[in-house]
């Protein structure tokens, strides 16, 4: 088993900033698929919920691809809040600002050689751009506000999680 976690620290200072978490698990079986582990190291995942004047920011890699909220992974040299501002502009080219802690899940992957947990911060945050721009990041095509959720990113359990812990905020 692989596991990838912030360090002692890092969740210390979480626990203190926030002490009625409660820490949601969320396990995904990936069946016959193999592990990617052609990654840069990582100390955890971020997943943002970003409130604008037009509605929450999603993101999509192609204009197949479903809508999404932007995430990405916490290098080991960055704190959890630069990763936020990090991806909100990578993927979506705005900037956040009130950015809060508003849920920490335990996400476990299970794949066909190898199991993968690690640890996901979610974070709600403002911002007063108006209009969404993916910016030359490999991968991301596109971002934009939407002020209704498409049902397929409500279908999913993690994503419907996060919005709601952040609208809790």
């Amino acid at each position: 088993m692989l596991i990838e976690l912030p360090t002692a620290d890092e969740i210390d200072a979480l626990a203190i900033t926030t002490p009625r978490f409660e820490v949601r698990k969320f396990e995904f079986d990936l069946g016959g698929q193999a592990a990617d582990l052609k990654y840069s190291p990582c100390k955890g995942q971020m997943v943002l919920v970003i409130a604008g004047k037009n509605g929450i920011a999603l993101t999509r890699t192609s204009k197949q691809d479903k809508w999404h909220l932007p995430s990405g992974r916490i290098s080991t040299i960055e704190d959890a809040v630069a990763a936020a501002k990090r991806i909100a502009m990578e993927q979506c080219g705005v900037m956040v600002r009130c950015l809060d802690l508003a849920g920490m899940y335990d996400v476990v992957w299970h794949y066909s050689d190898i199991t993968i947990k690690r640890l996901h911060l979610v974070y709600s945050a403002l911002t007063d751009d108006e209009c969404c721009k993916a910016q030359a990041s490999p991968g991301y095509a596109e971002a934009a506000f939407f002020r209704e959720l498409p049902q397929d990113l409500m279908e999913d359990d993690l994503a419907a999680s996060a919005i709601t812990d952040s609208s809790n905020k």
